[in-house]
């Protein structure tokens, strides 16, 4: 798949009160499974996509995107796609595994961009339990061998211990009844305490909503979970700035949108 560049605009420039260098030295991640008492800074989190044949619990999930990020950093969008995870689910596995399509859902795809339709079909696929044991995976495993599995240097990160999403209603819910499936053996990576919202952060930092927000433009395909995953991430690290809450504030935005 060819290179994609991601464009931010913004209409109002990022608050500029800064909070002082709380950026966090290796020796300071916790590497363990963390708990609902761990200091939330202290780790990784991640931002996942899903795309379904469905909006219920039990839809057929088709595409699986993710990426390790920090919300109070400032990340370029090349080391964010650097990271991310992406699995395409083979759809006649996803359907075994599922509670049937939605016909609403399934003329919805229908109604989008050739690309888009083909995207979902083309390309290497795996199966729903290589799917979502890769996740979990991505989410907390630190052996040596991650590093050729996802992307290099995966093991100087420290375990995912909040997960985030558009919609935690939707994705979350869709990714629960495959991990709770009799025939998937992987493991549910979060807990039930660990989830947060994409939209409940930008209307904290953004109220007004509309033309206020960062504009980011995904050039290419739409409705790629992979490129939404990070779209979000890159979108909660500018309501952090936003909010005043990013530890690098100073940061120019244009700077941050592309390479440091």
């Amino acid at each position: 798949m060819g290179r994609r560049i991601f464009k931010v605009t913004t209409n109002q420039l990022p608050i500029t009160t800064s909070i002082g260098n709380r950026r966090p030295n290796m020796s300071q991640f916790d590497f363990s499974r963390v708990t609902a008492g761990d200091q939330p800074r202290n780790n990784a989190e991640l931002m996942v996509d899903i795309e379904s044949l469905g909006t219920i619990m039990g839809a057929p999930v088709i595409t699986i995107g993710a990426v390790i990020f920090e919300p109070y950093a400032s990340d370029s969008s090349d080391e964010l796609v650097r990271r991310v995870f992406r699995r395409r689910i083979d759809v006649s596995d996803a359907m075994r595994h599922s509670s049937g399509i939605d016909g609403k859902t399934l003329r919805w795809w229908f109604e989008q961009k050739d690309e888009a339709i083909k995207a979902l079909v083309t390309g290497e696929t795996y199966s729903a339990q290589e799917a979502f044991k890769d996740l979990e995976m991505y989410c907390h495993e630190r052996g040596a061998f991650a590093n050729e599995l996802f992307f290099s240097n995966i093991t100087d990160f420290p375990r995912c211990n909040r997960f985030w999403a558009k919609d935690p209603d939707f994705d979350m819910r869709l990714m629960q009844h495959y991990y709770d499936h009799p025939n998937i053996t992987a493991k549910q990576p979060r807990d039930f305490w660990s989830c947060r919202s994409v939209r409940t952060v930008q209307d904290l930092a953004w109220p007004e909503g509309g033309l206020e927000q960062p504009d980011f433009e995904v050039p290419g395909i739409a409705h790629d979970a992979g490129w939404d995953a990070i779209v979000q991430a890159m979108t909660i690290q500018a309501a952090m700035r936003r909010l005043g809450l990013a530890k690098d504030q100073d940061v120019e935005f244009d700077t941050w949108k592309g390479v440091k």
